[in-house]
């Protein structure tokens, strides 16, 4: 036996005294803590490990270890079981069997290395069976050679160990008769350990000079073949870059002897299959002998693509260990994963106790993140390799096929940092491609994956104004990059993640105060929350519980949206924070989702912490929002109470605001915001409507420009406020004006509203409607807005929308459908176990005893 063969059986017998038929990592500290009760000597578990290849071994192991795990299964040492072994006379086999079993050794080692270097478990992989047809057609054929071609990261190592246990290994394989032989960087590097060529290996391992002579002896006795021998080659990319081992390989490939049952498959990387498609092309023989496959895609020279759907939640639910649906997984991030790569660094975050969910659009940000540290910023080389980076981000165009640039631009680059250039086309973050469609074929360069390129277009974006982003910095993204595209929205979110990670929260009123879409402004607004949640999770955060003040307040007091996700970090961020006057203030607005919610339960916990800063609330507030809230929670509880001194309160506070100079628009604070929506609500639901109006104007006398406020939804509040107000006092004409005047500024890109806002205006328009008696046309616009505030769960806008829906059919004599919609409100108060305020109704006085009844009624 020669040293591999002897290691294996060493291996064997270890697995069989510790009582395992297959190892995995796990198992390694085990079997270290059995040979030291064993023996007495401490062989470490990275040893165990090298020994069973699951890690890279560059030596040889040591007497000591050998001597060990010899000592374990009950030999005096190394020697001793060589020996023994030596003068084992197996039982007598074929030729073809001996074979074999040599194949089987090696390309156990070699499974073992391309399994380990899965970064998800290779039990959680996708077996991607779409290829096995291919594949079995290719061996049943007359073919020679086939490849596995894919970009990095692919999952080409992974879809050649499943095809050689389905066809090969497995219990019920189709070619159990067939040597497989696997080798990859592992098997090589062993041999190159041993000082050995890949010629001189052979002829020791296999008792062949060649594999000319192997196919040339099977062809002389073809009854001493039993099967084929299917000779595997994975990764080995690294090796054929060079000139010299390319050469030695096309020599090989014209070398082969022409034969019917030795197969070569060759996994590799695109680029290497762009320098050897011409010399297979340009050859009659191979191009004869080599088979594309089905799958062949001739435009990305790849036969493997991207994973499906089916094949991304396979995995997901192995990795969460629960079944996952394509409904919990957000399309961005679904599509990311069709690169199996991205599976692997997210299997590898969940390691590290990474708690995004799935659902979480932050998640396609870290994953980036995570690679690049690891890849990149913690690599070797990592100076050069971020400068040719940032110079190719600079140079790459939009071309027809996605942002590319052609070679000889930034060839000058290239030739300052050669080594760390071919380190990145390695690692697969950069890919050199051929393009053909020009007079002169050239070569192109391009980011991998879109991401990446994204991600280090923002860094060069960071550089130019030296890591501030201020205004400047906004305005440059909102002028170089075109609206509503999918690079504007992500470099947005990289500058939202950067100003979040580095605690400058003032800059984010940028993205609402200047011109972006509506879109992108609910969009940076949600993904603001997702990434202020994920950053008070972690324990090195610079937006922490110190650090949260009044700016991070005031952007969430500009962009209220009622959204679940809002909510949640709303009460995440108030659980959190340190600063006194943005925990109250962060109440407040916790009292009003209650209030909107109409959950009692969330209010009156509210209450309660509020309560204790009442005094507080006097030097923060223009009115105490305490005493607005109090009168809403008595309202939601049935509970009689006097608000004539809490109007009077209003009143005084309506002359005061009345009575001051004006003020620009900026100067509007977030307590005013929230004091000033509270009292109008307050007023509307006591019908004061004549106060309700003249508070407006107050506001409007203060801030006399505060309808063209384009950036806040209170502005938008405002004029709906105002729009409901001239109903109830009979200004028609005036309430329709203010109809159009919202219409316009929605129609208006950049304005900032919210679906909150959508389903307000939806009931202005419903209730105006109602009061000019066109009835029909006020049911459309209560249903329109019924649909909107189910899908988000306005409840307090569900309840309005269905009391203003029976008064609209009450007047259309609709019986049926007046009985329909009363069940339909009874039937949603019952399933969410909520009552029914009094400033839910905004029906005219006649429909006060239909409220009352409806109020009254117990289900």
């Amino acid at each position: 036996m020669n040293a591999n063969e002897l290691l294996n059986e060493l291996r064997k017998f270890v697995l069989i005294k510790s009582g395992l038929r297959n190892i995995d990592p796990a198992h390694c500290k085990v079997i270290s803590e059995y040979v030291f009760q064993e023996t007495k000597n401490y062989v470490s578990e990275t040893t165990i490990k090298r020994f069973f290849g699951f890690a890279n071994t560059l030596h040889k192991f040591s007497l000591f270890t050998l001597n060990s795990l010899s000592q374990y299964i009950g030999y005096a040492d190394w020697s001793a079981f060589c020996k023994e072994r030596e003068n084992h006379i197996p039982p007598s086999q074929s030729i073809w069997q001996t074979l074999k079993l040599k194949g089987h050794v090696i390309t156990d080692v070699s499974l073992i290395a391309t399994k380990n270097n899965s970064g998800v478990p290779f039990n959680h992989t996708a077996n991607r069976n779409f290829f096995y047809p291919d594949f079995d057609y290719f061996l049943r054929n007359d073919y020679q050679f086939t490849t596995v071609s894919a970009q990095p990261g692919q999952g080409k190592s992974i879809l050649l160990a499943h095809m050689v246990e389905h066809f090969f290994y497995s219990d019920h394989a189709l070619y159990k008769n067939d040597i497989v032989l696997l080798i990859n960087p592992t098997s090589i590097n062993t041999v190159i350990q041993h000082g050995l060529t890949l010629k001189e290996w052979f002829a020791q391992e296999f008792k062949f000079e060649s594999i000319n002579e192997l196919i040339s002896f099977f062809k002389k006795n073809p009854d001493k073949r039993e099967g084929r021998f299917v000779l595997i080659v994975d990764g080995v990319d690294e090796f054929l870059s060079k000139t010299s081992f390319f050469k030695i390989f096309i020599n090989f490939l014209y070398s082969i002897e022409e034969n019917n049952f030795f197969k070569i498959v060759f996994g590799l990387r695109t680029n290497i299959w762009i320098n050897l498609q011409p010399i297979i092309s340009s050859s009659a023989f191979l191009t004869k002998n080599w088979y594309n496959g089905l799958f062949y895609d001739i435009d990305i020279l790849s036969n493997v693509p991207p994973l499906n759907t089916e094949e991304i939640l396979h995995t997901l639910s192995r990795i969460e260990e629960k079944s996952i649906t394509q409904n919990d997984v957000i399309p961005p991030l679904l599509k990311q994963f069709k690169t199996p790569f991205w599976l692997q660094i997210y299997a590898k975050l969940k390691d590290d106790n990474f708690s995004l969910e799935l659902s979480d659009p932050l998640l396609c940000y870290e994953l980036i993140n995570y690679f690049l540290e690891k890849k990149i910023f913690l690599a070797k080389k990592s100076t050069e390799k971020i400068f040719l980076l940032k110079k190719i981000s600079e140079s790459i165009s939009e071309g027809n096929k996605g942002p590319r640039v052609a070679k000889e631009s930034i060839l000058s680059f290239i030739n300052y940092y050669p080594d760390a250039y071919e380190e990145l086309l390695y690692d697969g973050i950069l890919v050199e491609e051929k393009r053909l469609s020009t007079a002169i074929p050239t070569e192109i360069v391009r980011f991998l994956n879109d991401d990446i390129y994204t991600y280090f277009l923002f860094i060069q974006i960071t550089e130019c104004f030296d890591y501030k982003p201020g205004k400047e910095f906004f305005e440059y993204i909102l002028k170089n990059f075109s609206s509503k595209t999918l690079l504007r929205h992500h470099i947005l979110n990289w500058s939202i993640r950067f100003c979040i990670n580095r605690n400058e929260i003032a800059e984010l009123k940028n993205i609402l105060k200047l011109p972006f879409t509506n879109e992108e402004k609910n969009n940076s607004f949600d993904f603001i929350c997702t990434v202020a949640k994920y950053e008070l999770s972690k324990s090195n955060s610079k937006f922490n519980k110190q650090s949260i003040d009044l700016d991070f307040i005031d952007i969430l007091a500009m962009g209220r949206t009622m959204s679940t996700l809002y909510k949640e970090t709303i009460k995440n961020i108030s659980n959190n924070v340190l600063n006194e006057d943005a925990q109250i203030m962060l109440l407040v607005i916790e009292c009003n989702i209650a209030l909107i919610d109409i959950d009692k339960a969330s209010l009156i916990n509210a209450m309660q912490l509020l309560k204790r800063y009442y005094k507080r609330l006097n030097e923060l507030f223009p009115i105490n929002p305490y005493d607005l809230i109090l009168y809403f929670h008595n309202s939601l509880i049935n509970k009689p109470y006097d608000g004539k001194t809490l109007e009077d309160k209003i009143i005084k506070l309506c002359q005061q605001i009345d009575q001051s100079p004006s003020l620009k628009n900026a100067e509007l604070t977030t307590a005013e915001i929230l004091s000033y929506r509270m009292v109008l609500i307050l007023l509307f639901a006591r019908k004061n409507y004549a106060e309700c109006h003249r508070f407006i104007m107050a506001i409007l006398n203060r801030y006399p420009n505060i309808f063209y406020i384009r950036y806040s939804v209170f502005s938008p509040f405002l004029l709906l406020h105002l729009g409901q107000t001239y109903l109830k006092l009979n200004y028609y004409k005036k309430a329709q004006r203010i109809i159009e005047f919202v219409e316009k500024i929605t129609e208006s890109d950049y304005t900032y509203y919210t679906k909150f806002v959508s389903v307000g205006f939806s009931m202005l328009k419903a209730n105006f409607y109602n009061c000019t008696h066109n009835y029909e046309q006020a049911v459309v616009e209560t249903d329109n807005g019924l649909k909107m505030a189910l899908q988000n769960d306005f409840k307090i806008y569900e309840i309005a929308l269905l009391l203003l829906k029976i008064d609209s059919l009450k007047h259309c004599d609709n019986h049926e459908g007046v009985s329909n919609v009363i069940k339909e409100l009874l039937n949603f108060l019952s399933t969410n176990k909520i009552s029914m305020p009094d400033y839910a109704n905004l029906n005219g006085g006649e429909f006060e005893q239909t409220f009352k009844v409806l109020k009254s009624y117990k289900t």
